[in-house]
């Protein structure tokens, strides 16, 4: 029995390797045979994928848009104040009130103002009779030179004692019209058309000359004013009509000035812009005048995504060697500029050649690819 059941385990042994070959052999056949038929299938033996394509078409330059900000701003616009010192007794205008050229409005007080004018008024008539008194005596006094019953010194002192009181008289009358001016000055002014936008003080303040009482804007068109960088200015004539963006909306508006100073601080050109229309539009608004950069580089516009992935932080774009059946070749390109839908590139591009113009990470080099005949219709 001890013999028989060797035999046995030696018999069970024998077939478990052969087993083992047998698998180990089928595996290895059915790999080998996989990995074989994935070798015959080169890339040039698979089926064409359709792309979408697009024409390289080179320039020597390009432009790009420029935005350029600014405020705007009214024409005229003023602080008004007093010329001299002294109490407001009435203001007759309010925030916002629309004024013209000429209108009155505040006065200050003008008691001590009035009270010297009544002083210097009793001094010109005392000046009159004095100068009156004058005169007489220098007429009495040539008729007594004339009849020799005078000396000729007396005459010449009656004829200075008359320029002294012409001259007396001319002093006050002076005092006097300076006194107006000054009264004149009491009761301010609207210096032009336009609307009140701050009241600095209440009636009953004393101010001291030159304090400011009202701001007030103008209502002619407004201004916007841009700071330009050098290398843009020269496309913004006087005189041109333009489009300036406020907000939401556009306004049209003219070129009116190019300012010729420089800014020393930013290195930018001035230029003001008169708007056609004051309507939604305020001064301190901020606007946006377009404009362009123009690039020399030499390269080619394409859409983004006929971009993808290079080596080193470049980037790649799949070219056609033919119309139909192709195989992809990838160029190294570099992104000069891109608007986030266009990009323009510079790289190992010919003009005229055929480019893969979407599903670029789907594809690899070499691939065949063919062009349908609706993109071929299509292709620039």
């Amino acid at each position: 029995m001890t013999a028989s059941a060797s035999a046995s385990t030696k018999g069970g042994k024998l077939t478990l390797i052969i087993s083992i070959v047998g698998f180990t052999a089928a595996l290895v056949i059915l790999l080998m045979t996989a990995g074989l038929g994935n070798a015959t299938q080169s890339p040039e033996a698979r089926l064409p994928v359709a792309v979408s394509t697009g024409t390289i078409s080179i320039q020597s330059g390009f432009e790009t848009p420029v935005n350029v900000f600014g405020l705007i701003e009214s024409p005229k616009a003023t602080t008004l104040s007093f010329d001299v010192a002294g109490q407001v007794t009435d203001l007759l205008v309010e925030e916002g009130d629309m004024v013209r050229k000429g209108d009155k409005l505040a006065y200050q007080d003008v008691k001590r103002l009035s009270a010297r004018q009544q002083e210097l008024q009793a001094s010109l008539e005392r000046a009159n009779a004095d100068l009156a008194l004058a005169k007489v005596n220098n007429e009495r006094t040539i008729s007594l030179v004339e009849k020799k019953l005078e000396s000729a010194q007396r005459l010449d002192e009656a004829k200075a004692s008359l320029n002294v009181a012409k001259a007396q008289v001319s002093e006050i009358k002076a005092a006097l019209n300076s006194l107006g001016v000054e009264i004149e000055k009491t009761t301010l002014i609207a210096p032009f058309e336009g609307v009140v936008n701050r009241r600095f003080f209440d009636e009953g303040s004393v101010v001291s000359a030159g304090s400011p009482v009202f701001g007030i804007t103008s209502i002619d068109n407004y201004q916007a004013r841009f700071a330009v960088p050098a290398d843009v200015v020269e496309q913004f004539d006087i005189n041109e009509p333009v489009l300036v963006k406020v907000g939401d909306i556009n306004v049209a508006g003219t070129i009116t000035q190019r300012l010729p100073v420089r800014n020393v601080q930013t290195r930018t050109i001035d230029i003001l812009v008169t708007l056609n229309s004051n309507e939604r539009v305020r001064p301190g608004d901020m606007a946006i005048l377009s404009g362009f950069r123009s690039h020399t580089e030499t390269g080619a516009w394409l859409p983004v995504n006929a971009l993808s992935n290079g080596l080193r932080g470049l980037w790649r774009v799949f070219v056609l060697t033919n119309q139909q059946n192709a195989q992809l070749e990838a160029r190294v390109v570099e992104v000069v500029y891109t608007d986030g839908n266009k990009a323009f590139v510079r790289g190992a591009l010919k003009d005229g050649e055929m480019y893969v113009s979407e599903g670029t990470h789907k594809l690899a080099p070499g691939q065949m690819v063919s062009v349908p005949s609706q993109h071929q219709a299509g292709a620039r």
